[in-house]
């Protein structure tokens, strides 16, 4: 009976899947009747190769858009091609489909039971596969056939990853690795300005808004027009989203302690939801003040393409991630003189904190049988050697056609520290310490734009963008950061109800308070309504999914 409520309440969820690969640890035991196939027979388990070809069902979303090759197929193209040679392993795809047409066969697949031998899920429908006990403990197969660089990626999470795919101690999964850099949100603020006003880069989100202040005041553009936009912003700014965006107010909300629409632990260690927080009121009775004074882009909740106020050199301040450069780059286009610098801004206690990206979000799980469990660490491994280019035979690929032909879709895998590894790398190619023949493929790359850009600054533009951020930028990621991790990324029952209707409450009422249609103390009542019409009843769903998976 348990199994098929399990099964009725997985086909209730709304899913989003996303392509991925990954690798795990946990202390459970496989069962004894779907041991990997090396361990039976008693061989050295190989971390590429399955020891004689096997085929795996799967069932994959593409993407209307995505393209391949003239004469290339879903079910056959370079990719699938590659993992055949280097594993052993065929991949049969039982079915494929785009968007709401994929959920929708997705929902039937899984509430009839009718699964292939490896999926990718996303971290709602993990949970729920891992709790009807649908799918196999990875356990083993990660300890025997994990390879050295696939443990050096998790390794780089601080095994973050694994846990993150671990339910009930056992390694149920193999996740994705996302790469942090992306989530620390930067002041950009226009130094030519500040120059020409003589105005000291900014240390508080007081010196911000008062930068801001003087970019609205003081014609820092000269052309005699009041005309200039001190901070821009966007229809999405009053959210924080573990990923920094350009022109967002992740980096505001920050300063003040505050990441709206995220689960946090608290000052007592409680899981809440941080939008009803205090610190949420505070930081947007700031951003209150600055539209009312004018500092911050009035038209930033109508704008369908709010970069435009960068590109057209109107806007002095932004926040944005370590990869802002191409817009600044289209910036410099119209003017050449626009010259962004980004900051890191502590709140009122000197610290720098930051909401980080949830290190994995997506996960290839095996259904409950299948006879070789190993072949999908076997095919993450061999992904992960192609994505990194670790495999000389993967630089023969095309990788301009689609991941998404992968035969298990696309997937971030890389070191958690990326970027500010590839920063050090570059640097030391740059100053000598190491030589240009000894980087890898793309280190090179780096490194021949940004000695092209050295002999002639900023002559192309897609240069200057392509390895600016692994500069200045990725320096700034080296900075001491108070890491705040979002407790819950999934969606409980009663969300799948009634969050629609929250977050459009959260939405109106934030938006209101901002631009001075209600109060700030409405703030309070938000909270009061939030709780009474479901927000009581999610957070104790929460709590509780958080709880039952550490069990």
């Amino acid at each position: 009976m348990r199994k098929k409520q399990a099964v009725l309440a997985i086909a209730a969820l709304t899913l989003v899947m996303t392509a991925c690969s990954g690798n795990n640890e946990g202390t459970g035991k496989p069962a004894e009747t779907n041991k990997p196939a090396d361990q039976a027979a008693g061989a050295k388990a190989d971390p590429f190769k399955i020891p004689s070809p096997i085929e795996v069902t799967t069932f994959k979303s593409v993407s209307a858009g995505a393209k391949l090759p003239a004469g290339d197929t879903v079910e056959s193209n370079q990719y699938m091609k590659y993992i055949s040679d280097k594993t052993n392993i065929n991949f049969k795809i039982l079915w494929y489909a785009s968007g709401q047409d994929y959920d929708q066969k997705m929902k039937l697949a899984v509430a009839s039971n009718d699964l292939p031998d490896v999926m990718l899920v996303n971290e709602q429908m993990f949970l729920a596969l891992a709790d009807a006990g649908q799918i196999e403990d990875l356990s083993k197969v990660y300890e025997q056939y994990a390879s050295p660089l696939t443990k050096e990626l998790y390794a780089s999470t601080g095994n973050k990853a694994l846990e993150k795919a671990t339910y009930k101690g056992k390694l149920m999964g193999i996740p994705n690795i996302s790469v942090q850099a992306d989530a620390a949100s930067m002041v950009w603020v226009r130094k030519d300005w500040m120059d020409k006003l003589g105005l000291q880069p900014p240390k508080t989100m007081d010196d911000v808004i008062a930068i801001a202040k003087a970019f609205v005041e003081k014609d820092p553009d000269g052309n005699g027009q009041a005309d200039t936009i001190g901070l821009a912003g966007s229809e999405s700014s009053l959210t924080v989203p573990a990923k920094a965006q350009r022109i967002d107010f992740k980096g505001f909300f920050q300063a003040y302690d505050a990441y709206p629409g995220n689960w946090i632990k608290d000052s007592k260690g409680n899981i809440v939801y941080a939008s009803i927080l205090p610190e949420t009121k505070q930081a947007l009775g700031k951003l209150r003040e600055m539209y009312s004074a004018g500092l911050i882009d009035k038209e930033f909740a109508l704008r369908k393409d709010p970069n435009q106020v960068v590109v057209g050199g109107k806007a002095g301040i932004f926040f944005g991630p370590w990869w802002s450069g191409g817009l600044i780059a289209d910036a410099i286009k119209n003017d050449p003189k626009v010259d962004f610098v980004p900051y890191l801004i502590p709140d009122a206690k000197g610290t720098v904190n930051t909401l980080m990206i949830p290190v994995s979000n997506s996960f290839i799980v095996v259904k409950k049988g299948m006879k070789n469990p190993e072949a999908a660490m076997i095919y993450a491994n061999t992904f992960i050697a192609a994505q990194r280019k670790a495999d000389p035979d993967a630089l023969k690929l095309d990788f301009s056609v689609s991941a998404e032909y992968w035969p298990i879709g696309n997937a971030t895998f890389d070191y958690a520290d990326a970027v500010e590894r590839k920063a050090d790398t570059l640097k030391k190619a740059l100053d000598g310490t190491t030589k240009p023949e000894e980087l890898s493929p793309e280190m090179k790359e780096l490194y021949d734009k940004a000695m092209r850009d050295k002999k002639n600054p900023k002559a192309d533009l897609k240069d200057w963008s392509g390895y600016y951020g692994y500069t200045a930028p990725a320096d700034l990621l080296k900075s001491n950061m108070n890491k705040i991790y979002g407790e819950y990324t999934a969606v409980t029952k009663t969300m799948e109800r009634k969050w629609a209707n929250l977050q459009k409450l959260e939405k109106e009422t934030f938006f209101k308070i901002v631009m001075g249609e209600q109060p700030l103390d409405s703030f309070d009542q938000f909270v009061t309504d939030w709780k009474s019409q479901g927000g009581d009843e999610i957070t104790k769903e929460v709590v509780d999914e958080i709880n039952k998976a550490k069990k």
